[in-house]
């Protein structure tokens, strides 16, 4: 009834026999896709924001940072940047200038820690302000960021070392959950 425990024909068929031309289908049959129009689309979006990038990334507006890491016949690791694609060995110094402002937040035990890389700026140059102890507001070279801290803390210590901008806080909050009473 249903082919189980069928055996199966073990006659071999001639294939040097069949057509093997392609078969045109009309979509207004049974077989027509209606997803056929959103695939139109979905292409012609990929396209365009394609097309977008690679006229973005000609005009030198938008920088896209690589390594990739390898393994030589020595057996030593070896690292090679790109930007934009293209080898940082073949680049002008201007041109591999790393992205600013990119920072991190991460919580540990009872301290909040913030590093934020800032390259080429010196000490002298940077403001790092506290906002309603929840915000962290770093300005430097006419350009500022505001990150946005897990919740209340109590400054400890702001260190800039080798382009890395590192804020410890101390948490000003605990985790615990206090039920409500509904009144």
């Amino acid at each position: 009834m249903f082919g189980f425990g069928r055996k199966k024909d073990k006659k071999k068929q001639d294939v040097s026999n069949e057509d093997t031309r392609p078969v045109e289908i009309e979509n207004s049959g049974p077989a027509y896709s209606p997803f056929a129009d959103f695939d139109e689309i979905f292409n012609q979006f990929l396209k365009m924001q394609e097309e977008m990038l690679k006229q973005l990334m000609e005009n030198g507006e938008v920088r896209t940072y690589t390594r990739r890491v390898t393994v030589g016949p020595d057996g030593q690791p070896r690292v090679e940047e790109y930007v934009n694609g293209v080898p940082v060995s073949e680049l002008k110094e201007k041109d591999v200038e790393p992205p600013e402002g990119d920072y991190e937040v991460v919580e540990s035990g009872d301290k909040v820690i913030v590093t934020m890389e800032i390259p080429g700026v010196k000490k002298e140059d940077i403001q790092v302000s506290l906002k309603n102890k929840v915000k962290l507001l770093v300005e430097w070279n006419g350009k500022k960021k505001e990150i946005s801290l897990p919740g209340p803390v109590e400054p400890v210590s702001v260190k800039l070392n080798n382009g890395v901008l590192v804020c410890t806080f101390r948490k000003a909050y605990t985790d615990k959950v206090d039920k409500l009473r509904i009144e």
